[in-house]
């Protein structure tokens, strides 16, 4: 064998190895991509959790939720007021939340569906808090304009 037949199966062999490590690096790329959104996704759900605890667990949530089933219901005090502020910036921060990991492709369409879902279920549930909701996402430039908020504004 001569020197340009070993020089020409070395540069085949160098190809090869190089394909080989650039499909493995595209695999890594990809199980990577799938263990960050399954993280997003279990954070997601961990904020929920959170809300449905305290909607489960807290009395004084459970009595303001009921009161806010009236459309026309009327704030009594002002910690009433701060209190529904409260809640309702809690509600829509996990909202918020959810609607910029869908625009940043770290939940799947389903997923976001499901969510998107529950703003419209919570929002009919409860319209006594739209007029709030309204309220502070107006005091974010952006806010409104996410997909998630699209109900309240329907």
């Amino acid at each position: 064998m001569n020197w340009d037949a070993i020089g020409a199966l070395s540069e085949v062999f160098g190809v090869l190895a190089v394909v080989v490590t650039l499909l493995y690096v595209a695999k890594q790329i990809v199980q990577t991509n799938q263990i960050a959104k399954a993280a997003v996704a279990r954070e997601l759900q961990d904020k929920y959790a959170e809300v449905y605890s305290l909607l489960a667990t807290d009395r004084s949530i459970q009595d303001l939720v009921t009161r806010l089933r009236d459309p026309e219901y009327v704030v009594q005090s002002e910690q009433e007021e701060e209190q529904i502020e409260g809640f309702c910036t809690l509600l829509l921060g996990v909202w918020l939340t959810t609607g910029i990991a869908y625009e940043q492709d770290q939940i799947d369409p389903k997923q976001y569906r499901m969510y998107r879902e529950d703003v419209a279920v919570k929002f009919t549930k409860w319209p006594g808090m739209v007029p709030h909701a309204k309220r502070i996402l107006k005091r974010y430039s952006d806010a409104e304009e996410f997909d998630i908020f699209k109900n309240l504004y329907d």
